[in-house]
């Protein structure tokens, strides 16, 4: 039985990386058009793409999901949201169904990611973590 779960496991996991590259390479055309919107209009864009992307994607690797608690959400205060990266699954749980516009903190390296980098760049703030001033 532990052969019959660690194959399956890696199967689904395949089937879950394949699912995200083929679901993020449909967005990418629609979401890139976030780049000719001026801000804040064009991260309100991205962010509503990044809602429809990731209800597609958790159905299609059967991550069933709730949102709650946006009623603590005032609108027109600003807030600072935190994962604790215990799971993978922490950025696009969180960052797509936080009520408002929104960014992340990111490595400026993954900006660098070919097709992804874009997408991840509007996104974020990215951080140079081998810079001096971050560090100091």
């Amino acid at each position: 039985m532990t052969i019959f779960k660690e194959i399956a496991g890696r199967v689904w996991a395949t089937w879950g990386l394949l699912s995200f590259v083929i679901t993020f390479l449909i967005i990418l055309p629609i979401s890139l058009i976030s780049y000719l919107i001026p801000e804040p209009g064009g991260t309100h864009f991205l962010i509503r793409i990044s809602r429809v992307w990731m209800r597609i994607w958790l159905f299609l690797i059967g991550c069933p999901f709730r949102v709650t608690g946006k009623e603590h959400f005032e609108k027109g205060k600003s807030y600072i949201v935190t994962c604790n990266h215990n799971s993978l699954l922490d950025i696009p749980l969180s960052s797509p169904f936080i009520p408002g516009p929104n960014k992340t903190i990111a490595k400026m390296s993954f900006a660098k990611i070919p097709l992804f980098g874009l997408y991840y760049a509007k996104g974020s703030v990215l951080v140079d973590r081998k810079s001096e001033k971050v560090a100091g």
